[in-house]
This record gives C-alpha cells, structure tokens and sequence, in this order.
C-alpha cells in the first residue's frame, strides 16, 4: 500500500500574536498534510509560543516540503522534528 501516513512531530516556535497558528495551519494543509494533534506552550508575556504539531506526511521528502513551507513564514522562528 503506497498511500500509508505516517506520524511525525514538530516542534515550531513562533512569534506570539494573533493568526499565527491559522498561517501555520494553512501551510501544514497547503504542503499536503494533516495535522493529527497540536499543543502549544505559551507564556503571555512572552514574544514568542511554542506549537508542537503532530502531523500525516507520506514519506520524509513530503516532510521536508512542510517544513520548508513552514520556515518560509516570516512569524516561524525555529522549526525542528521530535523523535520519540
């Protein structure tokens, strides 16, 4: 079965203002992707959040087509996958 989805998780810390988790949302979908799960660890006077995302990707080239998405985001500031 070639279309089987695999699970991955990024870690995504952004600047902390309005909409920035609906263009990251976006991107993730416009990339091809699903977003399975998202938690996001902010502290309100801080400038920047942190988003974990977990995500649907084919194979890890389709990862790296998300996550060069994601970085080219002007509110992205760091990006990083999670190996559990």
């Amino acid at each position: 079965d070639t279309t089987r989805l695999f699970q991955c998780a990024i870690l995504a810390t952004v600047t902390n203002q309005r909409g920035v988790l609906a263009k990251v949302a976006a991107e993730i979908a416009e990339a091809g992707s699903n977003i399975d799960s998202i938690s996001t660890d902010e502290d309100r006077s801080s400038v920047y959040a942190t988003m974990r995302f977990v995500l649907e990707v084919g194979n890890r080239s389709h990862l790296a087509r998300v996550m060069r998405a994601l970085r080219r985001l002007p509110e992205v500031m760091k990006l990083a996958r999670v190996r559990e």
